[in-house]
């Protein structure tokens, strides 16, 4: 075995521990958030969940100005420190503000069809293909009822 496998195995190890960390807060803070805001204005619409949505987005745009400012680009701002803000703990918080971030990113250097296309395409094939999953897969457990 080399010697940089177990190096290569203890950053793996770090990245997985980071990630774990972020997601566990943003889980218990996506679950509490989306019950509050069930809670606070009722169920006719999924407030909580989309609470939770916006809650994400203004928290991405925050880091977003922050690393920008820190470290002059998102993509120079540590990455165990991107890991654990916007993978960990906004993924799972809410990948819906990594879905606009993509969007605004594109739409900063000027790719507005591109941008366009992206949450248009998100939004439409999202829909079409959660309906086809759940046809597709009531239709195939009456058949093999």
């Amino acid at each position: 075995m080399p010697i940089a496998c177990p190096r290569l195995w203890a950053r793996m190890l770090d990245k997985i521990l980071i990630l774990v960390l972020g997601g566990s807060i943003g889980t218990l803070s996506r679950y509490f958030l989306a019950e509050w805001g069930q809670a606070r204005w009722g169920t006719f619409f999924p407030y909580g969940t989309l609470l939770v949505n916006l809650v994400g987005c203004l928290m991405m745009g925050c880091l977003l100005g922050f690393f920008e400012s820190r470290y002059g680009a998102l993509t120079e701002a540590p990455y165990p420190l991107r890991l654990l803000c916007i993978t960990g703990f906004l993924g799972a918080l809410t990948t819906f503000s990594s879905y606009e971030l993509e969007a605004l990113l594109m739409f900063r250097h000027g790719a507005w069809e591109r941008a366009l296309i992206y949450l248009a395409g998100s939004i439409m094939l999202g829909l079409l293909l959660m309906l086809a999953g759940f046809r597709g897969t009531r239709f195939l457990l009456n058949w093999l009822h």
